[in-house]
């Protein structure tokens, strides 16, 4: 039996049908054979509009683990099944966090116009407010405020600063360079400078703002333009879904929601050209879905950790 069909005996009487293998090199350092673990994984994706089907598609995943046989094939060192199934599960988890940060990259220019998402951050709106008004924020009128308020705003002042939106002086706070640039782009447009502002800070900080300052109401637009996004990332064409489907797929993923919530966030997202909708159908914008798929072509493939 040659090394090819070694390994793939042992893949299949091993791991089952999710998991295949490479084609094994040989190690001369070591004198092994080496093949590596691997997973297309299925995925069946629906789409709604007439005549309804689903698309096959398959999340090509590498390095679940390894195989390695003696040179006379039969001494063999394999990572195990739980092991391997352990990887896949992080590989789907790691590429539903990839597709959350690419729709969010993309769409922070419609997120910033919710809202929702300005009142969450109305510590940012007034900041920008007070800079433009007087170029500065004093240390007086920041320790003004209660203890707990005073915290909050400081930590907000701190994450401009990392942006270069603000910096620090002696006596407070002024305006940085990239404040300067936007302003200078709105071209006099005070709710369009606001707007870039705060689609920079979701873009460069949703996470930190998510983790850091606890803003949740953000997390679930971005979880609910997510439940349409990513399945048509890897379907990599425009998905026709009904409501009910949206709402359906939210909870498998995220868990308990209320549907009126979740309907009113998809009208939100249309509202702001996130989603497009038409009859009873959602769908995505094109131009927003075509830097989408340029984004995810971008960032290669993702690697589990090595068994």
């Amino acid at each position: 039996m040659s090394v090819v069909e070694e390994v793939r005996r042992y893949t299949r009487q091993h791991y089952g049908n999710l998991i295949s293998v490479c084609e094994p090199e040989f190690n001369a350092r070591t004198k092994m054979w080496v093949a590596e673990l691997k997973s297309d994984y299925p995925r069946i994706i629906p789409d709604d509009r007439a005549p309804r089907k689903k698309l096959l598609k398959f999340l090509s995943l590498r390095q679940l683990g390894k195989i390695k046989l003696g040179e006379n094939l039969q001494s063999v060192e394999a990572t195990s099944r739980d092991t391997c199934l352990q990887n896949l599960s992080s590989f789907l988890e790691m590429w539903q966090e990839r597709a959350e940060r690419i729709i969010v990259r993309a769409s922070s220019d419609h997120f910033a116009q919710i809202n929702e998402a300005q009142w969450v951050l109305a510590k940012v709106g007034m900041i920008i407010s007070n800079l433009l008004q007087k170029n500065s924020i004093s240390n007086r009128e920041i320790d003004f405020h209660l203890p707990k308020e005073k915290l909050k705003l400081r930590r907000y002042l701190m994450l401009l600063e990392g942006l270069d939106l603000v910096k620090e002086e002696p006596e407070g706070y002024s305006y940085g360079n990239l404040f300067t640039e936007l302003l200078d782009k709105a071209e006099g447009n005070i709710q369009h400078f606001k707007t870039a502002v705060l689609s920079h800070i979701i873009r460069e900080r949703y996470y930190a703002l998510k983790e850091s300052f606890g803003i949740s109401q953000l997390e679930t637009f971005v979880h609910v333009d997510s439940c349409y996004y990513r399945p048509a990332l890897e379907a990599e064409k425009l998905l026709y879904w009904t409501r009910d489907s949206i709402i359906n797929h939210y909870m498998k993923i995220y868990g308990r929601k209320s549907p009126l919530r979740i309907a009113y966030i998809l009208g939100e997202l249309v509202d702001v050209k996130a989603l497009e909708h038409e009859d009873k159908f959602y769908f995505g914008n094109q131009t927003l879905f075509s830097q989408m798929l340029h984004m995810k072509s971008e960032m290669g493939q993702i690697a589990t950790p090595r068994a």
